[in-house]
């Protein structure tokens, strides 16, 4: 007997191969998929090209800088490298539109309110840190504090709209951010994680799980038939 979904409505994998690959709410949830995958995808290409792109005299290293300083370092003594600046900038600003469409997307498919609501403060978060570069003491920290933490509960409550393994994966990335936020505190500056790799290499390990998070999700939601969960088992 058919069971009603409640969590997330997309096409039935075993459905007639003649009839629409995608229903309405199907649509959504791919086309969400679709921009979740490119800001995800684009945001991790375009740090390592921004890096890349970083004057060697100004001796930017994963170590000592954080993924921020890339748009503009903290005050005092703050300073901002062209083109870097702006393709931070730019980047945050696409990515996080692209998280918060997709969020709209995804609000009429996903019942599982506390998924979104995240993704929403990830995407806030992202759009907030481009508004509000590295050089911005004052909304910086706080957007970007949105962003790990958005990022990192939206990873770890969309385990209940995924099935396994996916959604072993996404528990460990969000939980994996989780753990570096913490980590990145002022309260641990020397010591543990801060003392090894540096504050910028603990940004990354919160930056990039989301991330890494962020495709896996979308490629789930793009492809019909992957094992997220249409109906209550």
């Amino acid at each position: 007997m058919d069971v009603i979904d409640r969590r997330i409505h997309l096409p039935d994998p075993h459905a007639n191969r003649r009839e629409p690959r995608v229903g309405p709410d199907g649509g959504r949830a791919t086309a969400a998929g679709v921009l979740l995958s490119l800001a995800g995808i684009g945001t991790i290409m375009s740090i390592i090209t921004n890096e890349a792109l970083y004057p060697v005299a100004r001796h930017y290293s994963t170590f000592a800088n954080t993924i921020s300083d890339l748009g503009g370092t903290e005050p005092p003594n703050s300073y901002m490298v062209e083109p870097n600046r702006s393709i931070f900038i730019a980047t945050m600003a696409i990515s996080g539109a692209l998280v918060l469409v997709s969020t709209y997307l995804l609000w009429q498919v996903v019942q599982r309110r506390r998924v979104l609501v995240a993704l929403g403060v990830f995407g806030v978060g992202l759009v907030g840190i481009a508004v509000f570069p590295g050089n911005v003491a004052t909304w910086h920290p706080w957007f970007a504090l949105a962003c790990f933490v958005g990022g990192s509960v939206a990873a770890i409550a969309s385990r209940k709209i995924l099935d396994a393994p996916l959604r072993h994966f996404a528990t460990a990335l969000g939980a994996l951010a989780i753990v570096a936020t913490v980590a990145g505190l002022e309260v641990f500056e020397d010591r543990g994680p801060q003392a090894w790799i540096g504050l910028g290499g603990v940004e990354r390990w919160i930056a990039y799980p989301v991330l890494l998070w962020l495709v896996l999700f979308g490629c789930a939601l793009m492809t019909k038939g992957a094992p997220v969960k249409t109906r209550d088992r």
